[in-house]
């Protein structure tokens, strides 16, 4: 074990099945010697992450194998499910989409080491079950093998507030682990002389063909165990079949997966296989048709799907998608020699998958490795890269790790995805390429909503402003011209952007929609126009967009400000007294909101949960407090000046979350709670980038640090009281190291400011 002690995470203690903690025993065994099941689960103390392995030096069986599940959960209810709290569907392969490794074992003594194919990146209870009777398996050593070093922040902050400091830490840490460096994400597939192997994982769609309609498709495919799978009409979700050895059948569902998770899978039929040899290799064919689908197999027709209406859940035309390859956690099989046409016998797309086709096999399935450094929403699941992460989780990196790389990695890869008519990219699997084929339009996976596109120029106009790099500006600015003229191709007569439904997605996608014009577009619209407007000058380009932004200011007050309640309408067509926590702090925040008596108590009422939505149909249902959305509202408390409040909130929203001795506690910032502050579902992600605020509004507003030209070269010292005695930041910039120490008697109403200002920097200083 000690080889592996700097590089890897182990367990510090037990979970009962009371519930209760207990020690880590010296020695970890199982053994169903007395009939039964035996299991523990192993408490990390926090959520780490990396790959899987353990140790055993003895497995003993009177009935020959030894069969072993390893669940992992980060939440406390999840270790409690046979499917821990996974699995994870929806967008990448970049981590393990199961939380349930099951190991066969042949009775020894001898020391074995036993490492997963794939990372499990990020859970706090590792639970191992022995089901087979009369046997018994001893562990000498188990954990998460690290694939990178913890990065420390280069920033530090620290205060009198030491609930504060705590939030802060956790905070930074989730930043870190929602950072991903180029080339660490392992490859998913394993591309060989004999064809392309593919473990039973998420589905992984082909990039070039999310747009196809019509098609036929064929492939060689040997299982090696369990089945084979793969699917048609895929974007995430799509027509499934999966070709399974042990019953000899042919099943169809329409989902993501075969298996139950956030969209349950609708059966669409099961086949009896003819007769076939499912040990050698099998020729499948697939016509896609309109609304019929039918699969041949050895030139036999095996099955036949009609009537389908499949609406692709990250855009696309009914019934189309690509061609993907996956499966169930068991299933193992080897593909090669594929080929798709269209109707007319041209050829869509050709790939042998074998080795002399390895790199591109990888990057047209988006199964590679990472080629660039960037930034993730959670480190359990998606793993995918979201510009509304980023518009958090850029300025959060700025004010702690430093890791402006992942900031450009990740403005690189969302915006080399525009269309031809200009919508720009909000989420990406972390493993695609840069978008560079000109001729093609990117893959529909890449556009999540026109609120999140419009964000990702707020973004770059941070990033710009912390590091800088007015190259970056200058090589994108022609893309977000195209991005502005595409946004405003739905302005109405009253100068609102409504968008179509497909565009109008924000945080919840479980909501749905925002039909009509909604609040969140129109005041990302604004950041947008009021970022461009800032960059314009610094890059010598006339700026034309400030009129407009004012131009859009008026609109919104006009037709979606509530000036009876003081509130900032969701869209035009939700209840005028309806409340979106973050749609009324984000205006507030931007100078939009006129003056209103309850603004303070809208954004943080002092004798209610934080709700994101109160009074809006649908979205407030199940009573979600945000972190994301309660980031909004505290940092437009600070601009008011109204710290003491601000930090009240902060402390309400993640004051349960840092504590260690919450059962959910993770060392980092959870995506989402329910309104008794518990996670809101079982696979919640508790390491999130989208709720890392604080790491950047304790320091940028406590500390009153925020540059004032681009690469800190000026910068200001603008503290918002709190009622806090102290507060102390290093910050790490471009321009070199700022610290500040404020010493504060707010009762005397004196204090004192201490200051570090690099050589060659110029500060203003301002109570």
């Amino acid at each position: 074990m000690s080889s592996k002690i700097s590089t890897s995470s182990f367990p510090v203690k037990v979970l009962t099945k009371s519930g209760t903690e207990g020690p880590l025993p010296s020695t970890i065994q199982l053994s169903t010697s007395h009939g039964g099941v035996s299991e523990i689960i192993l408490d990390y103390g926090r959520a780490v992450g990396g790959v899987p392995f353990f140790e055993t030096t003895n497995v003993g069986s009177e009935d020959g194998v030894v069969t072993l599940e390893i669940i992992y959960s980060e939440t406390r209810a999840g270790i409690d499910k046979e499917t821990g709290d996974g699995p994870f569907l929806l967008f990448s392969n970049a981590m393990d989409t199961y939380r349930v490794n099951t190991y066969s074992f042949t009775p020894s003594q001898e020391t074995a080491y036993v490492e997963t194919r794939f990372a499990q990146k990020s859970q706090r209870f590792q639970k191992l079950v022995l089901k087979s009777p009369n046997s018994s398996v001893m562990f000498s050593s188990i954990g998460f093998r690290h694939q990178r070093p913890a990065a420390f922040p280069k920033s530090t902050f620290k205060c009198s507030n030491e609930l504060l400091n705590r939030i802060w830490d956790d905070g930074a840490r989730t930043v870190d682990m929602c950072t991903v460096d180029a080339g660490e994400t392992a490859e998913a597939w394993d591309v060989t002389e004999e064809g392309t192997r593919i473990n039973g994982q998420h589905w992984a769609p082909c990039r070039f063909g999310t747009r196809w309609e019509n098609k036929v498709v064929e492939f060689e495919v040997k299982i090696e165990s369990g089945g084979a799978s793969w699917g048609v009409h895929m974007v995430a979700n799509g027509l499934i079949f999966c070709l399974d050895m042990a019953t000899r059948s042919l099943a169809a569902v329409e989902g993501l997966s075969n298996t139950d998770g956030i969209f349950p899978p609708v059966p669409r039929g099961s086949w009896t296989l003819p007769q076939l040899n499912l040990n050698d290799w099998l020729k499948v064919k697939i016509i896609a048709l309109g609304d019929s689908v039918d699969v041949e197999i050895e030139g036999k027709k095996v099955a036949s799907v009609a009537g389908l209406k499949l609406h692709p859940i990250l855009g696309g035309n009914e019934n189309s998608g690509s061609i993907a390859f996956g499966g169930p956690a068991h299933y193992t099989a080897a593909y090669r020699s594929l080929l798709v046409k269209d109707t007319e016998d041209n050829i869509l797309y050709k790939n042998s998958f074998l080795v002399a086709d390895k790199e591109r096999t990888l990057a047209d399935f988006v199964v590679g490795t990472n080629p660039l450094a960037c930034t993730i929403d959670g480190a359990k699941r998606d793993r995918a890269c979201f510009s509304g992460d980023l518009f958090v989780m850029g300025r959060s990196i700025a004010y702690s790790t430093a890791r402006l790389d992942a900031i450009l990695g990740s403005i690189t890869l969302l915006s080399s995805h525009q269309t031809s008519k200009g919508y720009i990219g909000s989420l990406c699997p972390i493993q695609a390429p840069v978008h560079k084929e000109i001729d093609m339009e990117p893959p529909t996976y890449a556009f999540y909503s026109l609120s999140y596109a419009l964000a990702l120029v707020v973004v770059t106009k941070e990033y710009w402003m912390q590091s800088g790099d007015s190259t970056t500006v200058n090589n994108i600015w022609g893309r977000f011209e195209k991005l502005i003229t595409f946004a405003e191709r739905f302005k109405d007569e009253r100068g609102l952007i409504v968008a179509p439904p497909p565009l109008s997605m924000d945080w919840l996608p479980l909501g749905g929609p925002h039909f009509g014009a909604s609040g969140k577009i129109n005041l990302a619209f604004y950041d947008a126009l009021q970022s461009m407007s800032q960059m314009s000058a610094y890059i010598g380009i006339n700026d034309t967009f400030a009129t407009r932004a004012e131009d859009l200011r008026k609109s919104i007050v006009s037709h979606l400000w509530n000036e009876e309640a003081g509130i900032l309408r969701m869209t035009d067509t939700v209840s005028p007294s309806g409340i979106c926590q973050d749609i009324n702090a984000y205006s507030t925040a931007l100078d939009i909101s006129p003056s209103h008596s309850d603004t303070t108590r809208i954004l943080a009422s002092a004798d209610q949960p934080p709700l994101a939505f109160q009074n809006l149909e649908r979205w407030d249902k199940n009573k979600i407090i945000s972190p994301y959305s309660c980031g909004f509202a505290a940092e437009a408390l600070f601009i008011g000046s109204e710290g003491v409040k601000a930090v009240q909130l902060i402390e309400k929203v993640c004051g349960d979350m840092s504590n260690p001795a919450n059962p959910n506690y993770s060392g980092g910032h959870w995506e989402a709670m329910d309104e008794n502050g518990s996670p809101v579902h079982g696979d919640t992600s508790l390491i999130h980038g989208w709720s890392t605020w604080p790491v950047f509004l304790l320091p940028k507003y406590l500390a009153g640090l925020e540059p004032l030209e681009p690469g800190w070269v000026k910068w200001k010292v603008q503290p918002v009281l709190a009622g806090l005695e102290s507060v102390d930041v290093q910050l790490s910039t471009p321009a070199g190291l700022i610290a500040v120490s404020l010493y504060i008697q707010e009762a005397q109403r004196t204090g004192e400011i201490i200051l570090d200002v690099p050589e060659g920097t110029t500060e203003k200083t301002k109570f």
